[in-house]
């Protein structure tokens, strides 16, 4: 199913640089997310699980971005040029 959604300018910027450094496309990352919080919040009690397990890899990327920044670009040019090297 094909589906259209709206959002800020710097948050499909953030979203796209995340997919980017995991090596997924922007909609291959949104379906894991997806399915992520949809299963985390189907089952009783997986909230607070699924809340730390966000938290931690947010966390990663974090360190991830932070190690690969190269200044004034943005961080998807920035992770493909990394990828190239």
């Amino acid at each position: 199913m094909k589906a259209m959604i709206e959002m800020p300018d710097d948050l499909f910027k953030k979203a796209e640089a995340v997919a980017a450094l995991q090596g997924l496309s922007l909609k291959d990352w949104l379906t894991q997310v997806l399915n992520r919080e949809v299963g985390a919040t189907s089952a009783p009690g997986n909230q607070t699980a699924g809340a730390a397990d966000c938290s931690r890899e947010l966390d990663r990327l974090a360190e991830l971005v932070g190690r690969h920044w190269q200044g004034e670009q943005n961080a998807s040019t920035a992770i493909r040029e990394d990828r190239r090297s």
